[in-house]
C-alpha cells in the first residue's frame, strides 16, 4: 500500500473513532453544562419537532437506550430491548442524559413506551401529541426560558442543511455500516453548527457514485448493528417505526419544515422485529 494511502486509511480511521465517541462525550458535556447554564432535554419518538428546543436554548438528545449491558439490571419481561434498556437507565440512573434532562418529550410512536415511562418519571414526561403551543408552553415553564423566532428559525435551516447531506452521503461509496453510525452518533452533538461541519468532513473523503442501497426498515438498529452489518451489504437503514428521522432534502422552512418532516407517514413494514413489540406488523 502506498504511503498516500495508508495515510488516508489512518486518517478515515481516526474520524471513524472520533464519531463513535460523540455519545460517550455527551455525557461529559451534559455534566458540564450544568454549571454554565446549557441544558439539555431529552426527546424519543419520531414527530418530536427537534429544532423547536434550539429556540430555547436547549440541546435536544434521543434517550433512548442503546446498550445491551444495561439489561443485566433490569427485572422486566416482556418488554422489547428499547423500552426496556431505556426504563433501566432511568429507574438505575445510570445515563447521565436521562438523569440530567429536566423534561424529556415523548410522542406517540410507541405507547407502550409512552405509558411505561410516564407511569415510572412521572412529571419529567412530557406527552406531545402534536400540539406547538402546549410544547412550547411546558418547555418555558420547565426551563424558564423565553422562546427566540430567530434561534429556531436558524436551526430550522442547519437542520435541512443536515438532512440534506445525510442523504448526499448515503449516495456516495462510503461503507454501509459506518453511513448509519454518522447518521446515529452525529445527533449527539450539541452544536447544530459542528454537527454540519462534522459531516462536512465525512463527505470530503468519498466520492458521489449514485449509490443503490438495499433499504432496512428497523426500529432502532445501534443495539443490532453487529448482526445487520455481517448477515446484509450494501444496505441503508431506514428508522421511522417508534423512532429515527427521515435524511432528504425539505423544501420547506419555518414551521411549515417542521410539518414536512414530522407529518410522515409511520413505516408499516419491518425489515427486522424487536422481540415482544407489540406493535409490529407480524
Amino acid at each position: 500500500m502506498r504511503r498516500y494511502d495508508l495515510i488516508s486509511k489512518k486518517i478515515m480511521e481516526n474520524l471513524r473513532e472520533e464519531i463513535l465517541e460523540l455519545r460517550r462525550n455527551a455525557f461529559i458535556e451534559t455534566i458540564m453544562g450544568l454549571d454554565s447554564g446549557k441544558y439539555i432535554i431529552g426527546y424519543l419518538g419520531r414527530t418530536i419537532p427537534k429544532e423547536l428546543f434550539y429556540g430555547f436554548d436547549l440541546v435536544p438528545l434521543p434517550l433512548d437506550g442503546v446498550d445491551k449491558y444495561i439489561l443485566e439490571y433490569s427485572n422486566e419481561k416482556d418488554l422489547c430491548n428499547i423500552i426496556n434498556s431505556t426504563l433501566t437507565y432511568a429507574l438505575t440512573k445510570k445515563c447521565p442524559l436521562l438523569y440530567n434532562a429536566k423534561l424529556i418529550v415523548v410522542d406517540n410512536s410507541c405507547p407502550l413506551l409512552l405509558k411505561v415511562l410516564k407511569d415510572n418519571l412521572k412529571d419529567k414526561v412530557f406527552f406531545y401529541d402534536g400540539n406547538l403551543e402546549n410544547l412550547k408552553s411546558r418547555v418555558e415553564e420547565v426551563y424558564n426560558r423565553d422562546f427566540s423566532e430567530t434561534n429556531f428559525l436558524k436551526a430550522v435551516e442547519l437542520s435541512k442543511n443536515i438532512s440534506s447531506k445525510l442523504e448526499k452521503l448515503s449516495k456516495t461509496d462510503i461503507e454501509s455500516r459506518f453511513l448509519y453510525e454518522v447518521e446515529f452518533y452525529t445527533q449527539f452533538i450539541f452544536s447544530l453548527e459542528e454537527k454540519n461541519n462534522m459531516i462536512d468532513r465525512v463527505l470530503a473523503n468519498y466520492k458521489d457514485v449514485d449509490k443503490k442501497r438495499q433499504k432496512l426498515y428497523i426500529p432502532r438498529a445501534i443495539q443490532i448493528l453487529d448482526d445487520i452489518d455481517e448477515k446484509y451489504e450494501d444496505y441503508q437503514i431506514i428508522e421511522n417505526f417508534c423512532l429515527g428521522e427521515i435524511f432528504k432534502t425539505y423544501k420547506s422552512s419555518g414551521y411549515e419544515f417542521l410539518k414536512e418532516k414530522y407529518n410522515n407517514k409511520k413505516t408499516k413494514k419491518l425489515d427486522i422485529l424487536y422481540q415482544d413489540c407489540p406493535y409490529d406488523n407480524k
